[in-house]
């Protein structure tokens, strides 16, 4: 019979939102909201919480205005990583992953087709304009009357340097201890494997000529060797053992070597002795150039990159954090070329991230998916909670009147006395921050509006005849409130909850902005609470609008109902309309 009654207060509220278009709007756009939230984990493009990485071709440009010095991003290179460059007489090369190779002439970047589809680590172009490129599995190809040529190699050792000594001989070193000369005559190619002094297996990562025609080769655990134009191969001693990434060599003897833990050491004529320099970070460099003229440049992980002022290095100013693998210097320009994978981070609006990307590279559209839940959860939770704790001491307080009622409404108007956030403040200090927190403090302190509207409403139906019949009939207190009072405040409690449940939503928004929510959950408050921390929200704007409409709307669709809901708990507004 209870249940019948319930069915039958149900009724007059849906044929109300029907009646309505506003409300039958913000039904519809709740009811999208509720199944976005349901299914958040099939709708969400990537992981809530993971960091998303990227991976191009990033190309930096040293730019120099009014004496100060800056680095500056530069339209990508494609979408995949770029492992060396070479510049020499006017043209330059860059290569990278899957065989990616790219001509650089007159200033433009140009995607040039290979047969290769290997990774490509290194390059490098001789006086005749040829190219030679090497990369994993004993990969070489040829850069010759304007096409690439695949060369066959004797093992499938992964290869990382290249070097011309003249421009009919290179040298090629990799992996354990690789050492390959090349040699053409008439066309005809002689691959001879050299052996090393060390025979240690170790890792040879860069090759560069020197001045009188020499190659030096530098490797892991600070190996270097050198190639005399006689055919021998010396191990020379240099002042450090840590791991040594790229060499670079000038013309005029200059030399540069960097490696691990920012290691720089430097030589400034051919019969010079090697230097270690002072490094002003400590994380590994890739690679490093130096001119002629002494200029100094060194590049290494998370966009560092490094310039020698005189005799001492210091940080470049730049803003990005792309990790830079080579460097390439034209006759009027500084290139630094990368990357590894990076760190996708405060990525604007893509056909990848629809939503961009926060601080730390998470996807935000799958973020504001997964925040729908705590919003619903709060908010319908928080209301039934409400509208249970409310209803009921309205009833109580409305029915047995007398002291009951006073106490109750005493307590009512103490409770309008203490403000919100500070008492959920105190609730968070004297317990962990958790969703269970955010529902006690929203229940806890908004019922009071929904005790004093029902208890108004009791005080009326208790003088009405239906209850004085209930009453002359035998039927107790309990029974006369809840089957025959209640069903009659309906209207007025479908009202109420539609109205808190908007209220909660914004309660734990709220709460969430001000750091006070369940730290290990996704929610639209949470998210813009990490905005203004990272301190980005000023510019993100992309991270900061999307949890803020969705807020919004849901708030606004919930209000569109309660609209419709009010005519039927205050039957003197339709005469109004």
């Amino acid at each position: 019979m209870i249940m019948s009654k319930i069915f039958k207060g149900l009724q007059e509220p849906l044929r109300a939102i029907r009646g309505d278009r506003l409300a039958l709007i913000g039904l519809v756009v709740l009811l999208s909201i509720i199944a976005m939230a349901l299914f958040a984990p099939f709708l969400s493009t990537h992981v809530p919480l993971a960091v998303n990485e990227r991976e191009e071709g990033s190309l930096m440009v040293r730019h120099v205005d009014g004496g100060q010095v800056r680095w500056e991003l530069a339209p990508a290179l494609g979408e995949l990583t770029l492992n060396d460059a070479h510049y020499f007489n006017g043209v330059g090369m860059a290569v990278g992953n899957q065989g990616v190779v790219w001509r650089f002439e007159q200033g433009e970047w140009t995607p040039q087709e290979n047969t290769l589809t290997e990774t490509l680590n290194a390059v490098a172009i001789n006086a005749q304009g040829d190219a030679l490129a090497v990369g994993a599995n004993g990969a070489i190809a040829l850069w010759r009357d304007q096409q690439w040529n695949t060369i066959e190699t004797p093992t499938a050792v992964n290869l990382l340097g290249v070097a011309w000594s003249n421009p009919d001989v290179a040298m090629v070193v990799g992996e354990s201890e690789t050492l390959w000369q090349l040699t053409w005559q008439d066309d005809v190619l002689d691959i001879e494997v050299l052996e090393s002094p060390v025979d240690r297996g170790v890792t040879l990562n860069a090759a560069a000529v020197d001045a009188d025609e020499s190659v030096w080769v530098v490797g892991e655990r600070g190996l270097v060797l050198r190639l005399t134009p006689e055919g021998d191969v010396l191990r020379e001693r240099l002042p450090t053992n840590r791991g040594l990434n790229h060499i670079h060599l000038a013309t005029n003897g200059a030399g540069l070597i960097v490696g691990e833990r920012g290691t720089l050491l430097t030589r400034e004529a051919i019969d010079s002795d090697w230097v270690a320099a002072t490094s002003p970070d400590s994380r590994a460099m890739r690679a490093g150039w130096i001119t002629e003229e002494g200029e100094a440049f060194a590049v290494g992980r998370s966009g560092i990159i490094l310039e020698r002022q005189g005799d001492d290095w210091a940080l470049a100013a730049t803003d990005e954090e792309r990790h830079l693998r080579a460097m390439m210097v034209t006759d009027d320009s500084y290139y630094a070329i990368g990357s590894d994978r990076f760190v996708n981070r405060l990525a604007p609006p893509s056909r990848e991230h629809w939503f961009g990307t926060d601080h730390l590279g998470r996807d935000l559209f799958s973020q504001n998916v997964h925040g729908s839940r705590i919003a619903l959860l709060v908010g319908f939770l928080g209301a039934v909670l409400v509208v249970l704790i409310g209803a009921n001491v309205g009833l109580i307080a409305g029915y047995f009147r007398g002291r009951t009622e006073t106490v109750l409404m005493r307590t009512v108007d103490v409770m309008y006395g203490i403000p919100f956030e500070p008492f959920a403040l105190i609730l968070v200090l004297l317990f962990e921050p958790s969703l269970f927190i955010v529902i006690l403090a929203v229940s806890l302190l908004t019922w009071r509006t929904v005790a004093r509207l029902i208890r108004s409403q009791v005080l009326s139906l208790r003088e009405r005849p239906f209850v004085k019949a209930a009453r002359v009939a035998g039927a107790s207190d309990l029974r006369i409130m809840y089957l025959h009072i209640f069903p009659n405040v309906m209207p007025l409690v479908f009202l109420e909850l539609a109205i808190i449940v908007g209220v909660s939503i914004i309660a734990e928004a709220t709460l969430s902005f001000l750091g006070l929510g369940p730290p290990q959950s996704i929610s639209w408050g949470g998210i813009l609470h990490n905005a203004r921390l990272s301190g980005a929200w000023r510019d993100a704007w992309w991270w900061n609008l999307p949890p803020g409409l969705f807020i919004m709307i849901t708030v606004l669709s919930v209000f569109f109902i309660s609209r419709s809901l009010e005519l039927v708990a205050n039957p003197r507004l339709r005469a109004r309309r």
